[in-house]
């Protein structure tokens, strides 16, 4: 019982401890700026998300521009979903083998 329990724990925490697989390659993004919200509107963002940028803008965070690559890099990875079912697993595997005996 004791070493089906250890294994278990120990894959939970191997499972935890996997860190994030981002695309290599590094690239640089244009500096920050304030957009106004005809600017904002012009690269597709509909009436509601250039306001919503805006507000965002006027509380202090920086929009930057990426490009397709770029935006695609930053969801390489494991998304924070994934860590969530992976968490849930490793919960339930542990659970099943310290039920199991």
């Amino acid at each position: 019982m004791m070493k089906r329990f250890a294994a278990a724990v120990a894959l939970s925490f191997a499972l935890a401890s996997v860190t994030p697989a981002f695309a290599e390659g590094s690239f640089r993004t244009a500096a920050p700026q304030n957009f106004s919200a005809q600017e904002l509107q012009a690269y597709g963002l509909d009436a509601d998300a250039t306001q919503r940028a805006v507000d965002l803008q006027n509380q202090g965070y920086e929009i930057r521009v990426l490009s397709e690559e770029e935006a695609a890099q930053y969801q390489a990875g494991i998304t924070d979903n994934q860590w969530l079912l992976l968490g849930i697993l490793a919960g339930v595997i542990v659970i099943a083998v310290a039920v199991a005996d």
